[in-house]
């Protein structure tokens, strides 16, 4: 007659419980792992993003579009509008759930942050010879509105207390993405947001709006 093998209950609820903390320890890391890849995504998509940012800017004179403008036009609909960008969903943050693809529904006000000067008719220069480090010049990057809990197409300065416009978010394991007018983008860490240019006060030269952009809706 044929002996079948049996597990006793005390025995199979140490299987159970090795099982259990092998997968306490394992989903950290793989937790981990998931958000090192979407960090490099994001990184990714900036640089690509950024590609389109210099290219528009080698249109106009080396001015960037803020998104500050008083129509309220973003500066992601210039670039997709006038085709310097073919798929909207690089701009948007890939750690951001609910908000990594574009939508036209939202007239791209979900997506990575511009720098904001305040100013609603305004571009922002970036002619060569304004900045001593243009490593330090920040373009754009990941950005939460705290108000509505949702990222906003403009970043504000980061000293500034208002909630109702954009902040560097640190959703990449406690650092921030940005793209920088060098052409650089990496992750910042909040004690290092302090020394990037344009952060306190908004240290960009601005000028009129007339001829330093398309206005496309």
């Amino acid at each position: 007659m044929r002996k079948f093998l049996t597990f006793t209950l005390i025995e199979l609820l140490i299987v159970i419980s090795i099982i259990a903390i092998l997968a306490a320890m394992l989903l950290p890391a793989l937790k981990k792992a998931r958000d090192s890849v979407k960090t490099i995504s994001c990184l990714n998509r900036q640089k690509q993003t950024g590609l389109a940012v210099q290219s528009y800017m080698s249109d106009f004179s080396s001015y960037f579009h803020s998104p500050s403008d008083s129509n309220m036009v973003k500066w992601t609909n210039c670039l997709i509008n006038n085709d310097y960008i073919k798929n909207g969903d690089i701009l948007c943050c890939p750690s951001m759930t609910g908000f990594d693809r574009y939508s036209k529904t939202a007239n791209g006000w979900y997506t990575y942050g511009a720098i904001y000067t305040i100013d609603a008719s305004a571009c922002i220069s970036m002619k060569s010879g304004i900045y001593v480090q243009t490593t330090k010049a920040y373009i754009f990057g990941c950005s939460w509105c705290v108000s509505v809990q949702k990222p906003s197409f403009r970043m504000y300065p980061i000293n500034d207390t208002s909630e109702s416009y954009g902040r560097p978010y640190l959703i990449h394991n406690n650092k921030v993405n940005m793209y920088f007018l060098d052409g650089h983008a990496e992750s910042r860490t909040k004690q290092s947001l302090p020394g990037i240019v344009g952060a306190a006060p908004v240290r960009y030269a601005v000028e009129a709006s007339g001829s330093c952009y398309i206005n496309v809706q």
